[in-house]
């Protein structure tokens, strides 16, 4: 039976000190989870040193999104098929905002446009992408998914924008109604006492 090791410090592990934690990686088809080994008190320590792994996680999970979408609704695909390197680099480009993406690494950079803004992108830009489809005489795919990114650039700042509005609309719901709790909890806090003695009727 092959040793088991910790992901963290690459030491022996046994069964009773062993705990399992899903860990975004890069592949060639995006962003993965793998399921890694750690020592108990190794985990705190790897969690310390990569506080983005949520944001990773939110991250490959808005990726897994773009990916179905564009095979499954923008190229219709068939099941089991997968995205030629093409069109992955190109949506990765997206992330970072070039034409590829200089590696794939590209979770957690801060420019470009998020996994979640190019997926409601997408979808906003199907229609148009359809009507391409129809009309437009591509020489390849590679000239069909330049020419679909092109429709997918031009709407990207508009989705963002709409996306951006509506995220501030909620934070400033959320605001008012945790005031309003607040207030509700003050009142209740003054008029929680009568004045009067509480006694027990047996």
């Amino acid at each position: 039976m092959a040793v088991q090791k910790c992901y963290y410090c690459n030491k022996e592990l046994n069964d009773e000190e062993l705990v399992i934690k899903p860990i975004p990686l890069a592949t060639k088809r995006g962003i993965r989870n793998y399921k890694r080994k750690f020592h108990i008190d190794c985990l705190p320590k790897f969690l310390e040193e990569n506080k983005d792994l949520e944001f990773k996680k939110l991250e490959n999970d808005d990726w897994d999104k773009v990916y179905e979408y564009f095979k499954s609704q923008v190229l219709e695909l068939p099941d089991g098929a997968s995205l030629s390197q093409h069109a992955v680099e190109r949506l990765l480009g997206l992330r970072v905002g070039q034409y590829k993406p200089g590696h794939r690494n590209v979770r957690v950079v801060k420019r470009g446009y998020s996994f979640s803004t190019i997926y409601y992108t997408l979808v906003y830009s199907l229609q148009a992408i359809k009507r391409a489809q129809k009309t437009v005489n591509f020489k390849n795919e590679k000239h069909e998914i330049d020419y679909i990114m092109v429709i997918v650039n031009s709407n990207i700042n508009f989705v963002q924008k709409r996306l951006l509005a509506v995220e501030k609309q909620n934070k400033k719901v959320e605001k008012i109604k945790k005031e309003n709790e607040d207030q509700q909890r003050k009142v209740t806090y003054k008029h929680k006492g009568t004045g009067k003695r509480k006694v027990d009727l047996i």
